[in-house]
């Protein structure tokens, strides 16, 4: 978190500084005096996109520690993840400056890949987390998941002593209809409301508790926040072939952008240091 905000803070100095020469018009840009070190080949607009690209780079890095056994010994799988996409941020970020917010020609396609790659990367860090995991980044099975809901049940029942009748009650509260007929975009689009409403939810859910039950307020919460638990990881296992289907089709979209851009990059990068620019390196 601490990286994030130091980064987008920089990023936000370097935008608020430079926004007089950013909205100025294209043709009037040489004449203006942050010009020679914002442009694209200065030696500060460069440095975004020499810093952007390294970043675009190091990302692949996640796919070779996921693919080989070269760095299976630094560190989980779920932190080369969190660095991935921080790179997947931070990076385009830069590029956006490198490019000064004008795209034309050839680089246009490299800069609306990359935008695209960006985009379907949030979406894709969504799907994965819609997947349960263990720490080392280890996917669950459906037996595995199927096994921990049990277990919440279990815990319920024994902490708060409830017989099978009020046990049978609580669990009402979060049974769902199972809607096999749904198509994968409308199932997505039900995912991702039901997880901006979930604080909604867990209130509601303290209400009906509080209203069939004589507990105390500490332990309304904490049976409400363990059903939550267990609503969420009943949807997942209802919805784990779909979410695996919908990851699926991400990786279709995702990856054709991915190598659109990393080739006109490296063209780019190439033509840039043939000419000569080759930033304070």
């Amino acid at each position: 978190k601490l990286l994030y905000l130091i980064s987008f803070s920089l990023i936000v100095y370097f935008v608020v500084s430079g926004t007089n020469f950013y909205l100025t018009d294209f043709m009037e840009r040489p004449h203006h005096p942050g010009y020679r070190s914002l442009r694209p080949a200065g030696i500060v607009g460069h440095g975004f996109g020499v810093i952007g690209s390294l970043m675009m780079l190091f990302m692949l890095l996640y796919s070779v520690r996921k693919r080989t056994r070269i760095f299976k010994n630094f560190g989980f799988l779920t932190r080369w993840l969190q660095l991935h996409i921080y790179f997947g941020i931070i990076g385009p970020l830069l590029i956006v400056l490198h490019s000064t917010f004008k795209v034309h020609g050839l680089i246009a396609v490299s800069f609306w890949s990359m935008v695209a790659v960006a985009l379907s990367g949030i979406l894709g860090r969504y799907l994965y987390i819609q997947i349960p995991r263990t720490i080392s980044g280890k996917e669950l099975s459906l037996d595995e998941l199927n096994k921990l809901d049990d277990e919440i049940t279990t815990d319920i029942h024994t902490r708060y002593q409830l017989d099978e009748q009020n046990l049978s009650k609580l669990v009402q509260f979060i049974k769902q209809p199972v809607q096999k007929d749904k198509g994968a975009l409308s199932l997505l689009l039900g995912i991702i409301f039901s997880d901006i409403f979930r604080p909604f939810r867990y209130y509601q859910l303290r209400r009906k508790i509080s209203k069939q039950f004589r507990f105390g307020k500490k332990v309304v919460r904490q049976i409400a926040k363990n059903l939550l638990k267990k609503e969420l990881l009943e949807r997942r296992v209802n919805q784990w072939s779909t979410i695996h289907q919908l990851f699926h089709y991400w990786h279709v979209i995702h990856k054709p952008f991915a190598i659109i851009m990393y080739v006109i990059m490296l063209i780019h990068v190439m033509v840039a240091i043939y000419v000569g620019y080759i930033w304070i390196l």
